[in-house]
């Protein structure tokens, strides 16, 4: 394989965060120079539904291949888009309705709202099962405490976004349902057996790996029952059993590498040699250029130096490609005359209008 291929290759795998509300030069050098795979949008970087649509079409004119534009959009509390984009209910309310037709609507309605203004994928749903009152970082992001009734609402509003044409990630492998640390903080540690796991945390995730979902992110949480060495990010003993166990066959992405869990004990060097090592396929790092710059000449260099088989890239490249060919090709840019025909319409509107925000 060619340098250039090569560092295309490693370049998708990246998805980065940016600073502003337009493209800044930094941006411009990472798309045309280094080749990444798309970008994460942030509330400081949103104004108008008419701007937001004038940033992602720019952002995809600067790349000959279709970037993905990411976002955290979930129903309910995390939600990047404000008003006028509809707001619907939370996950725990949306599962009191026990209506997979009802989620499903949510799902491909929030889909419609994001293309509309050119983003592509969404990393939602959460399907970690809330099974700890004290969890400071899951709780009302969940659809419940029971796994089949999680599993159920999930993996309906999962097949609406991608029924709507964004692409649904869930998360976050392999449960972060029981723990009591905010991972964006610090690393949680949790103790379930694999047995344990099978009958709870992993329950949501075979059901929307069945529905087909197109990605799966990890969590950075330490089980010293799995790995003892690494968090789930970074190991392989746990990924394998997403891949092998589960039978996922499509994209692993990464939580925010920048996140205090793996930052304040590794490199983001090292982070994302182990995350590639465990077999990641999208690496997510949300704020530093000089991170993103590091973690992407760090895997080119290690693939250049032998340390990573380019079969292990291409394995990566396949995949991705796939999602893309799917979902983004052929590239259309968004019409801002269009926006206010599916931003907060009225179907939306009357769809939203039946939740009562009892939990928000």
């Amino acid at each position: 394989m060619k340098l250039d291929q090569i560092r295309r290759r490693v370049g998708q795998m990246f998805i980065v965060g940016f600073q502003g509300t337009t493209v800044t030069d930094d941006l411009k050098k990472l798309i045309q120079d280094y080749y990444i795979g798309g970008v994460i949008l942030f509330r400081p970087n949103l104004e108008s539904p008419q701007k937001i649509a004038e940033l992602t079409n720019e952002i995809q004119s600067l790349s000959k291949t279709p970037l993905f534009v990411s976002i955290d959009q979930e129903p309910g509390q995390i939600k990047r888009l404000q008003e006028p984009f509809t707001y619907f209910c939370s996950p725990t309310e949306l599962a009191r309705t026990g209506s997979p037709k009802i989620s499903f609507d949510v799902g491909y309605a929030m889909a419609r709202e994001m293309r509309a203004v050119g983003i592509n994928y969404d990393f939602a749903p959460v399907v970690d099962v809330n099974t700890n009152p004290q969890n400071p970082i899951i709780g009302k992001r969940a659809f419940g405490s029971d796994p089949e009734e999680v599993a159920k609402i999930a993996t309906a509003f999962a097949r609406g976004l991608q029924r709507g044409g964004v692409i649904a990630c869930a998360k976050h492998f392999p449960g972060h349902g029981d723990t009591q640390k905010d991972s964006h903080k610090e690393l949680p540690y949790v103790k379930e057996t694999v047995e344990q796991l099978k009958s709870r945390e992993w329950i949501p995730f075979s059901q929307c790996i069945k529905g087909g979902i197109e990605t799966v992110m990890t969590a950075h949480i330490m089980n010293e029952n799995i790995d003892p060495e690494f968090p789930a990010t970074l190991s392989k003993k746990t990924l394998d059993y997403l891949r092998g166990e589960l039978r996922f066959s499509k994209a692993i992405v990464t939580d925010d590498l920048e996140m205090k869990a793996i930052i304040d004990n590794y490199s983001i060097e090292d982070a994302c040699m182990k995350a590639v090592g465990a077999g990641c396929d999208f690496l997510l790092i949300c704020q530093t250029l000089v991170n993103q710059v590091k973690g992407i000449e760090t895997i080119l260099r290690a693939v250049l130096d032998l340390k990573i088989p380019v079969t292990r890239i291409e394995e990566s490249s396949e995949r991705i490609t796939k999602i893309r060919n799917r979902y983004l090709v052929p590239f259309v840019p968004v019409d801002p005359s269009k926006i206010e025909e599916v931003v907060a319409c009225e179907e939306h509107k009357q769809l939203a209008g039946q939740f009562k925000p009892r939990d928000e």
